[in-house]
């Protein structure tokens, strides 16, 4: 239990540097402007037209693709740090 702790502390370390906290923020970011494009097309459905309502769509879309892409990358930068850290030879 003591070493799960250790190595939550690690990772939060890590995922606290200034270029991770950008990664998380501007993640975060995206994943809210899809949620407002979906909460545009459910309550305002019936005043969009059809072709906005498909642009609309293509664009939460693709911000939750760049949600997706940014996530993984934080979480590799942030893995691959820990391992490098565990790893690295004590001295």
């Amino acid at each position: 239990m003591y070493k799960d702790e250790q190595q939550r502390e690690a990772m939060e370390k890590l995922y606290n540097t200034p270029s991770n906290l950008r990664l998380k923020y501007a993640a975060i970011a995206f994943i809210a402007v899809t949620i407002a494009i979906f909460m545009v097309m459910i309550f305002w459905n019936a005043e969009i037209s059809p072709r906005v309502y498909l642009f609309l769509r293509g664009c939460a879309g693709l911000c939750a693709l760049v949600f997706a892409i940014l996530l993984g990358i934080l979480v590799y930068r942030v893995n691959s740090a820990y391992i490098k850290q565990r790893w690295k030879p004590k001295q």
